[in-house]
């Protein structure tokens, strides 16, 4: 389909969000079970995420979903993604840093992005080409020139591969932590790229690319100023093997850094440069 108007779309989103943000702030989870060696899921997961599903649904046709807990339907190139609680071990011990992520899509760039986070009563969204906002209030990234005064957020993980992740993010963290004014590791990459946007984070770090996780968050960090990129520099997509958002001063630094990731399956593929791949977003 043509490329959907994303402030259109906008007030779409947030009434998705506000249906989420309600049924988890009055519902309790009820049900964990394990999705594999790292990951969990509640009742609550699947729920807002069929809740979400059928607001979007009844409201707009002929766009795709996507969502963490029930897989992809409809339009594999304009679609919805969501993430229902990002950061469901935090939200199982009730720790406030979980969200309810919901992305738009289309060509493999993320166009709009709502975050939420219920129990810190925030949310954060933005649309390509319209800023990026906090409950009303325009974001911009830090001014954070120097690594070693930059806060940085890391992955818990390395995703689809912890063997190898994992090892990744060993090295990361100790070559962050000697590098860096401070290091942290939230359990919840949507927060972390919500965090970048308003400044109070100087750069995230993903150690892979699942698209429910990054999708709203990489376009909220990129309209508030951040470069939201893969590990070798290249523009950020859904083809990326990571996002990384980091506040434009730090660009040079944090791109040093990453060559830890250099020759792993977290490398993109090719060499070549994905705007110039894919056509970049217009």
């Amino acid at each position: 389909m043509p490329r959907p108007d994303p402030d259109a779309l906008l007030p779409v989103a947030h009434d998705a969000i506000d249906k989420a943000v309600d049924y988890v702030l009055t519902n309790p989870f009820t049900a964990v079970r394990q999705k594999d060696a790292h990951e969990i899921v509640t009742d609550v997961d699947v729920a807002v995420e069929r809740l979400v599903h059928a607001a979007l649904s009844q409201s707009v046709t002929g766009i795709g979903f996507l969502g963490e807990e029930t897989g992809a339907v409809g339009d594999p190139d304009t679609y919805w993604v969501l993430d229902p609680i990002d950061g469901t071990t935090n939200f199982s011990h009730n720790l406030p840093l979980s969200s309810i992520s919901l992305g738009l899509v289309h060509d493999g760039f993320p166009i709009l992005g709502v975050i939420a986070a219920p129990f810190l009563a925030r949310r954060y969204w933005a649309t390509h080409g319209g800023g990026a906002y906090r409950d009303g209030a325009r974001l911009q990234v830090s001014a954070t020139a120097d690594l070693s005064t930059a806060l940085v957020a890391l992955t818990d993980y390395g995703g689809p591969q912890p063997e190898i992740g994992d090892l990744l993010c060993r090295d990361l963290d100790r070559e962050l932590t000697t590098r860096t004014q401070g290091l942290r590791r939230l359990g919840s990459t949507a927060i972390e790229l919500a965090f970048v946007a308003e400044g109070s984070l100087d750069a995230s770090i993903s150690i892979w690319n699942g698209t429910w996780d990054t999708a709203a968050g990489a376009v909220i960090a990129r309209e508030a100023g951040a470069v939201v990129m893969d590990a070798d520099g290249s523009p950020h997509s859904t083809r990326s093997r990571c996002a990384i958002a980091v506040t434009p001063a730090l660009r040079g630094a944090m791109m040093s850094v990453l060559e830890i990731v250099r020759g792993t399956r977290y490398w993109p593929v090719e060499a070549e440069d994905v705007s110039a791949r894919d056509g970049g977003i217009a």
